[in-house]
C-alpha cells in the first residue's frame, strides 16, 4: 500500500539519503480533485529525481510501480529550460507554460501556477519549492531569480531554470484534435 512504501522510504532514508517515493494515483481523490496536485507533485518530483542521472532508491506500491506513465524520453522533450540571455517571446513562453499546465493566476501563490506583469512573469514550478521571477527586456531574459511568494522578495539570482510539466499527461495541438473529434 501507499502507506507501508511511505513508511519504508522513511525508514530506508536512514541507510540512503537518495530514496522517494513514488505515490500511486488515488483513483476517487484524483478525480474528486480532493487533493489538490499534491499527489501530481510528488510523482513529477519522483521523475525529476530520476531524469537527474544521479544514483536513487525509488520506493512505490504496487499501484505505483504498475502505473501506466509518459515514456521518460517523452518528459524530458516536455521539459523548458531558461537561461538568462536567452531570447524567447513573451507570448510563446506564455502559451508554453499553458501547454505544460500550469494555470495563469493573478499573482502566483501554489505550485502550477504562473502570473504575468509588463515583462514580468513569475512561475510556480510543481516541482521546486518556491517561485521563480523571469525578468525579460524586450524578447530577452534579463534575469531570472527566485523570490519569497509571502513578501514577493527576491531570495537569490540564479543563472537558469527548468521547469517540468505541471501535469503528468501533456496533450500536443493533434492529440487534442484527435479527442475532439470523438466527442
Amino acid at each position: 500500500s501507499d502507506l507501508k512504501a511511505q513508511e519504508l522510504c522513511e525508514e530506508y532514508r536512514l541507510y540512503d539519503f537518495n530514496v522517494i517515493r513514488y505515490p500511486s494515483k488515488d483513483i476517487i481523490f484524483y478525480n474528486a480533485d480532493i487533493h489538490g496536485n499534491a499527489i501530481v507533485k510528488e510523482r513529477l518530483r519522483a521523475l525529476k529525481k530520476l531524469l537527474s542521472g544521479e544514483p536513487v532508491t525509488m520506493i512505490a506500491s504496487i499501484d505505483g510501480g504498475i502505473d501506466r506513465l509518459l515514456p521518460l524520453e517523452e518528459i524530458k522533450k516536455k521539459i523548458l529550460h531558461l537561461s538568462e540571455a536567452d531570447m524567447i517571446e513573451e507570448e510563446a513562453l506564455i502559451k508554453r507554460l499553458v501547454t505544460l499546465g500550469y494555470e495563469r493566476q493573478a499573482q502566483v501563490e501554489l505550485p502550477g501556477e504562473f502570473a504575468v506583469r509588463g515583462g514580468i512573469i513569475d512561475v510556480f514550478p510543481l516541482t521546486e519549492e518556491a517561485p521563480v521571477r523571469v525578468e525579460l527586456f524586450g524578447d530577452e531574459i534579463d534575469t531570472i531569480r527566485v523570490f519569497d511568494v509571502d513578501s514577493q522578495r527576491t531570495v537569490e539570482r540564479i543563472p537558469e531554470v527548468t521547469l517540468f510539466p505541471a501535469a503528468e499527461y501533456i496533450f500536443s495541438e493533434a492529440d487534442l484534435q484527435k479527442g475532439r473529434e470523438k466527442i
